[in-house]
C-alpha cells in the first residue's frame, strides 16, 4: 500500500510539474526583433518563438519552423528551430561588427536558410497554406528580411539572389512551383523587372 502511495505521489509531482511547464510556455513572450519582421510580412500582429531544447524534441519534427492553422485561419504565433533563431541573431550581430562581405562571411547556407524559414512560417501566418506557394514568397522576401535584420541593399539582394539559386532545390517536391519565376503566377511583384 505504502509503494503505491508513492508512485502516485510521484506521478502527481510530474504532472504537475509538466502541467506548470506548459502553463508558463505558453505565456512565454515571443523574440521581439523577429516578431516585428514577420507581423510586416503578414500584415497583422503575430508572434515568433523560439522553441528551446523541449523545442527541439517536441515541438517541429524535423521542420525548421510550424505554424498551426485551425481551418483555414492561421494561428497567431509561429515556432522556431531555436537554430534558426540563434543563426538570425548571430546574423544580426555580424552586421553589426561591421561583416565587410557582401555574402556571409561564414555559413551562408546557413543563413538564407534561416532568413527563408522565418520568412515562409510569416507567409503562413499570414493565411497562405499551400507550401510550394508560401515558399516562393518566402523566396521573395529574404532581401526584406535580411534588411530588417541590419543588412545593407546590396548585401540582401546578393543573399536573396544566392537563396533563390541554392534553396529550392533542397527542398521536398511540395515547396516548388514551376509558377516561381519572374512573372509567374506566384510573383509578388508582377511589374517589377527585379527577380527575387
Amino acid at each position: 500500500m505504502r509503494s503505491l502511495a508513492f508512485v502516485l505521489l510521484a506521478l502527481l509531482t510530474v504532472l504537475t510539474v509538466a502541467l506548470h511547464r506548459s502553463s508558463t510556455a505558453a505565456a512565454k513572450p515571443g523574440d521581439l526583433r523577429l516578431s516585428a519582421i514577420a507581423s510586416e510580412l503578414a500584415r497583422r500582429h503575430v508572434t515568433i518563438r523560439c522553441e528551446g531544447l523541449s523545442g527541439a524534441l517536441i515541438g517541429v519534427q524535423g521542420e525548421s519552423g510550424r505554424t498551426g492553422f485551425i481551418g483555414n485561419k492561421p494561428a497567431s504565433v509561429s515556432y522556431l528551430e531555436e537554430g534558426i533563431c540563434q543563426t538570425l541573431h548571430a546574423y544580426t550581430r555580424a552586421l553589426k561588427a561591421g561583416q565587410a562581405c557582401v555574402l556571409p562571411c561564414v555559413r551562408p547556407l546557413e543563413i538564407a536558410w534561416s532568413l527563408n524559414t522565418l520568412a515562409h512560417e510569416s507567409y503562413h501566418l499570414a493565411g497562405v497554406r499551400n507550401e510550394a506557394r508560401t515558399e516562393c514568397y518566402a523566396l521573395q522576401a529574404i532581401d526584406f528580411v535580411a534588411r530588417r535584420l541590419g543588412a545593407s541593399r546590396e548585401q540582401a539582394e546578393v543573399l536573396a539572389s544566392f537563396s533563390f539559386d541554392q534553396l529550392p532545390g533542397r527542398m521536398p517536391p511540395e515547396y516548388r512551383s514551376p509558377e516561381c519565376h519572374n512573372g509567374g503566377r506566384y510573383d509578388l511583384r508582377p511589374g517589377d523587372p527585379a527577380w527575387p
